[in-house]
């Protein structure tokens, strides 16, 4: 019978080597979860939020797409923006071609945005340029900060 000592350098294998090695076996590339899935379908809309004092700046991310297209909604805390994305695949002649790549993403997409307050769903302002929709959200009354006079006695 043969002993052998264990030696837990030699076997052992660091977590960051074990990540690396699943990360080069994974099936799941980057890209596909950047355009939401397979096939060029758009699933994400990428977005950026800003907060100022009295209200919410919100910028998406929709080329192609025309304002009358945008459906935005609000209730206390999240504004939804929902919107169709045209794509080469939904014209008549698309059967024609033959695709050799399609990363751009189309379809139906849906961004909903959970803000730290209640907003004024009334008072949002929204406008369109150059595939970029911005929102401004004005915060609730109750929401906004206030000075507090303080009275000497």
């Amino acid at each position: 019978m043969v002993y052998r000592l264990w030696d837990s350098n030699a076997d052992g294998l660091s977590l960051k080597d074990a990540m690396d090695r699943l990360l080069d076996h994974s099936v799941v590339r980057p890209q596909a979860l950047a355009s939401g899935a397979t096939g060029g379908s758009a699933k994400v809309m990428p977005i950026d939020v800003f907060e100022k004092d009295s209200d919410y700046l919100i910028r998406a991310y929709l080329p192609g797409v025309k304002a009358d297209n945008v459906d935005i909604s609000a209730e206390r805390e999240v504004v939804t923006i929902k919107a169709h994305i045209p794509g080469e695949e939904e014209k008549d002649e698309a059967g024609d071609y033959k695709w050799i790549v399609g990363e751009l993403g189309y379809g139906d997409v849906v961004r909903t945005v959970r803000l730290p307050v209640p907003v004024n769903g009334g008072a949002i302002e929204a406008s369109m340029e150059e595939g970029v929709l911005t929102l401004s959200v004005p915060k609730a009354e109750e929401a906004k900060p206030r000075k507090i006079a303080v009275v000497a006695k």
